[in-house]
């Protein structure tokens, strides 16, 4: 049985990413081949559209916090290549899921882990059905322009973490991600939290000041929390 969907547009497609999940489960190949015969079923503006918008969503997850995240979260760590599929795996889980992530990146703590946490033909199903259909790649025919229709388009519904934009190190990880912060000591003992750990590489110019810039954010934040915990707590009024 179909999905019944006629038209890709934002709803329509997490439409899609769900009756999949219903489907197919975890059984990747077998989610790409839903996916692929249901956009075939669809005149082939539709699978560009998916590609845009499956891209789109992807390029909105491109965020530090999220990164940390998965370096944790995924088994061997997280490479660049691996966070682009890292990040198709997150929006395989649904438009929940994905917007949760952005908004609090600890929430992928409580969700169910497979496949390494990485999805990397769900990065191109758009573009196979397209080219089938047309002969056509998607990529040279998702122009610019469209690219930043869709961007507009999709990302008025997400909420972002204040913090996620930066690469925080792991004392710092720790204090903004409370619940990764757990599962690091959990995984790798208190020694990771050690002042010279490093996540990033810090002898990039432009990596090292947003490093800088997010250690002092977290300050801001350690000395907000402080503030409010010594703040006299308010006596009952007696005259009640």
């Amino acid at each position: 049985m179909g999905s019944g969907i006629t038209e890709i547009n934002k709803d329509t497609f997490w439409q899609l990413i769900e009756e999949t999940k219903n489907q197919c489960g975890q059984d990747m190949d077998a989610s790409i081949s839903w996916i692929k015969k249901e956009l075939l079923s669809m005149p082939p503006e539709q699978s560009l559209r998916f590609h845009a918008i499956m891209h789109g969503y992807r390029d909105l997850a491109d965020k530090y916090g999220l990164w940390t995240a998965a370096i944790f979260i995924k088994e061997y760590g997280c490479s660049d290549d691996g966070f682009m599929d890292f990040r198709a795996w997150l929006i395989a889980q649904g438009k929940d899921i994905y917007m949760a992530a952005l908004e609090n990146p600890d929430s992928l703590t409580r969700v169910e882990q497979y496949g390494d946490c990485e999805f990397e033909l769900l990065n191109y199903v758009g573009d196979y059905a397209y080219q089938e259909l047309t002969g056509r790649s998607a990529y040279e025919d998702c122009t610019p322009e469209m690219e930043k229709r869709v961007l507009e388009e999709i990302s008025g519904e997400i909420k972002y973490h204040p913090l996620i934009e930066y690469p925080l190190q792991p004392p710092d990880v720790a204090a903004v991600y409370t619940e990764i912060g757990d599962m690091i000591m959990k995984k790798y003992s208190i020694r990771f939290f050690s002042k010279d750990s490093s996540l990033w590489n810090t002898s990039l110019p432009e990596l090292k000041a947003m490093i800088e810039k997010g250690a002092a954010e977290v300050r801001k934040l350690k000395k907000a929390k402080q503030k409010n915990k010594d703040k006299p707590r308010k006596r009952d009024d007696p005259s009640r």
